[in-house]
């Protein structure tokens, strides 16, 4: 039975960085584009939908440039099914590839990007089991790993990481990482994540 309020599913990161594989699959199950308009944050979004009371939204992301899609609607077992059909039939990082991504990557770009696609595919709620990964990012000797891990944080939206991203903010050695924690801190507070 349906839950009404609305949620959505977690992000798949496409390895493909394009609409193309996602367009596909909206296609081959039938579903209808509707128009969308761009924010103004420059992250694009496209959605189908699915049914009256579910939407597939494909996002390409402005600071990554890594495309994402998940389902959003009020029925919960069939936005289960849904993305379980999705991560099965396109080709996305799974979680454990997502996990192990910072710790494998030695270049700190290609790192900085895996510590994006860790962020972008964690779960709505907390997981204990991205902590690790992201903790070794924000505490990675090179300034651009750090503020990376710290964007990441806004993506996962957890109110967990709101006291970590504030002493980021506070104390890192880097200016340019304590300028991009306080930027977070900020989306924190503005999405009611964080103290006034």
């Amino acid at each position: 039975m349906p839950n009404h309020a609305p949620t959505r599913t977690r992000r798949l990161v496409l390895k493909q960085r394009d609409w193309a594989a996602a367009e596909a699959f909206a296609e081959r199950h039938g579903w209808a584009e509707q128009s969308t308009e761009d924010s103004g944050t420059g992250r694009m979004s496209r959605i189908w939908v699915v049914d009256d009371e579910i939407h597939f939204q494909v996002t390409r992301d402005r600071a990554s440039g890594e495309f994402t899609c998940f389902f959003y609607g009020t029925d919960r077992e069939r936005l289960g099914e849904l993305v379980e059909e999705a991560e099965h039939e396109l080709d996305i990082w799974s979680p454990a590839e997502l996990l192990e991504g910072p710790y494998e990557e030695t270049d700190p770009r290609r790192l900085a990007q895996s510590v994006f696609r860790l962020g972008l595919g964690a779960p709505p709620i907390h997981s204990p089991e991205f902590m690790p990964p992201l903790a070794h990012a924000m505490a990675h000797e090179q300034p651009m790993v750090r503020a990376a891990a710290a964007r990441a944080t806004a993506y996962m939206e957890w109110p967990e990481l709101f006291p970590i991203v504030k002493v980021m903010a506070e104390s890192d050695a880097d200016e340019r990482v304590r300028a991009e924690a306080e930027k977070i801190v900020h989306v924190y507070r503005r999405a009611g994540l964080g103290d006034a």
